[in-house]
């Protein structure tokens, strides 16, 4: 009896927050959902955990993040490209599989995988879970439950940056990706796995940052015509405020809660000195991270960029990498991945202590692994945009030191990966 009421206040806790986060419609879509489950999905998940379905040995399943995007995109649009789906039958679990349509071709398809406007997974995402030989994922693939003998879990992952892990995760896989092998000990550490299953062949997603892409070039073109621009910064920070609370950093204390720019006047300040020398600075926000709030403030040269608008262009984040004429990070992963571009990165370092003391690092001394402009303050931000306006670049050697050990670098990632698992 106690077991069923825990369960009970776990599922009203679920709706409870979901109508406090997302409001009272988003409420209902999930009750609605819930019920749903409980007469239909849960009894039919049971059987088919019980009794699985045949294992269909050339299914390969996918699921990112944020849908069809990432690493998983990237090898996705490899293997079409390269013809893997005339052998392969291809499955994308997404949230609105109506709205992939025209990526669908011989043998891909996409299947929904949540109850629609919620949180919670439809049977068949667990019948396709239960019978693909191989599966690709970027975050976690726990829920499934169970794995089959022989089937294939690799955990793409999002990336290897500068922070120490907050707790180790468990998160079950078969492989998982790291740029290089100095990445081996710390993730060993966090996934409690072996060396083994740590793969350090890079991340499919390099083979979009180093080509780029037309709809790229084109969108980069049309933000630096727009604001009458020369050059564009491209400013990845890591979130503070996490749409989770128990993610949250609390290490700045600021109007906007972003490094560097403390308040409203700061910002004013930082956008005429960029229309000023015809920089425009895109803002890309953590998925992670709550939006910003810079309020009705005019800006003209500092514009700030979601996942949706970059869905709205057709473009992947790391496709719009290739044309930033210089990264501004933190201790993001960003940064590490931007080091095989070879092209200025600066680092805000305003909340450095305070994050060594609620965080901590990876490496031992992380700041002999920035090899860029260490940034405090708003003095040092302009200057790094001058130098990268007058394409000064004073740490191309150092840049060489750090990615010869944070990377194993190749020509194509992609094919990387899928000669190491002979597909």
């Amino acid at each position: 009896m106690s077991r069923l009421t825990g369960k009970a206040k776990k599922i009203f806790g679920n709706i409870k927050k979901v109508q406090r986060e997302k409001g009272t419609k988003a409420m209902m879509w999930e009750l609605w959902s819930t019920v749903t489950y409980v007469l239909y999905d849960k009894k039919k998940i049971r059987y088919i955990k019980k009794f699985p379905p045949k294992m269909v040995e050339n299914r390969i399943l996918f699921e990112t993040n944020d849908d069809f995007t990432d690493n998983g995109r990237a090898l996705f649009d490899y293997l079409v490209k390269q013809g893997y789906n005339k052998k392969y039958e291809i499955v994308w679990l997404v949230h609105e599989p109506g709205k992939y349509k025209k990526y669908e071709t011989e043998n891909v398809k996409f299947v929904r995988n949540f109850k629609k406007n919620s949180s919670i997974r439809r049977a068949e995402a667990y019948r396709y879970a239960l019978t693909s030989k191989y599966i690709f994922y970027t975050q976690a693939f726990n829920w499934s439950g169970r794995s089959r003998k022989n089937q294939l879990f690799v955990d793409l992952w999002h990336g290897c940056g500068y922070k120490a892990n907050k707790k180790n995760r468990k998160v079950f896989f078969d492989y998982c990706l790291i740029p290089g092998d100095i990445f081996i000990k710390t993730k060993m550490e966090f996934f409690g796995c072996t060396s083994k299953k740590l793969l350090p062949l890079g991340y499919p997603r390099y083979d979009l940052m180093l080509k780029g892409s037309s709809r790229a070039a084109e969108y980069s073109k049309k933000l630096l015509e727009e604001t009458d621009s020369k050059k564009l910064i491209l400013w990845m920070p890591t979130y503070r405020h996490a749409s989770s609370e128990r993610l949250n950093e609390e290490t700045l204390n600021n109007e906007f809660n972003i490094p560097i720019i403390d308040d409203k006047q700061k910002l004013l300040e930082l956008n005429t000195f960029c229309r000023e020398n015809k920089i425009l600075i895109v803002i890309k926000k953590h998925y992670l991270q709550i939006p910003y709030d810079f309020g009705d403030n005019v800006l003209t040269n500092i514009i700030y960029l979601e996942n949706r608008d970059l869905e709205r262009e057709d473009v992947q984040l790391y496709e719009f990498i290739h044309y930033a004429d210089a990264l501004v990070s933190d201790y993001s992963s960003v940064a590490i991945d931007y080091l095989l571009l070879d092209r200025p990165l600066g680092f805000t370092l305003d909340d450095y202590k305070e994050y060594t003391e609620s965080r901590g690092w990876v490496f031992e001394n992380p700041l002999e692994y920035m090899p860029g402009s260490h940034i405090y303050n708003m003095d040092e931000f302009e200057q790094f945009l001058l130098d990268v306006k007058n394409e000064k670049d004073s740490y191309i050697e150092e840049r060489a030191k750090v990615r010869v050990q944070t990377h194993n670098v190749c020509e194509n990632y992609c094919q990387r990966v899928l000669d190491y698992l002979k597909l």
